[in-house]
């Protein structure tokens, strides 16, 4: 007796389920990266230099604030209050706003690499549910790059902290 192989289902999701879940999913993995990450040794890397110039200050702000545009953008997606083009243009005005900023500090400039890539992905994962491909690739993509901003900057938190430079605004 053989077995017989049944076609793959292909499940239709509606767009404001997708991003509520993804939303969800983002907030669990958020909070468990960083209890998670908190806790662990940062043995084997070498020192990193910190700094806290007028640069690294603006670079928070920055990122605070693009990341409340990206809240509020998504939110108003996934209510239908804004149409998905308007979310795809302001994604990738968000990531153009943090790359023009120039950190002094080195784990600030590593995270501004991710950060742009992080909301260049949103982007695409908005546009490719648009035009009925696959959000789920690029959306990940963002949550991964989001996750490795949050373990970077939790990792350096104490001695940005130190430097007058406190990232926890952003790990919220």
């Amino acid at each position: 007796m053989g077995w017989t192989q049944r076609p793959p289902m292909l499940v239709s999701v509606h767009p404001r389920r997708l991003i509520a879940a993804t939303s969800i999913c983002a907030v669990v993995v958020f909070g468990a990266t960083f209890l998670v990450g908190s806790g662990r040794a940062q043995a084997g890397q070498r020192p990193v230099n910190h700094t806290c110039s007028a640069t690294d200050k603006q670079f928070i702000l920055t990122v605070r604030t693009n990341m409340t545009q990206l809240a509020y953008w998504s939110d108003s997606l996934m209510h239908n209050d804004v149409e998905p083009r308007v979310v795809i243009k302001q994604a990738k005005a968000e990531a153009g706003q943090v790359d023009a900023t120039r950190p002094s500090d080195p784990t600030f400039d590593e995270a501004r690499g991710l950060l742009r890539s992080m909301f260049t992905a949103y982007g695409r994962a908005v546009a490719a549910k648009v035009h009925g491909g696959n959000a789920g690739v690029p959306m990940h993509t963002a949550y991964t790059l989001a996750n490795s901003v949050h373990d970077l900057l939790a990792g350096a938190q104490p001695e940005l902290a130190a430097r007058g430079c406190d990232p926890a605004i952003l790990l919220g």
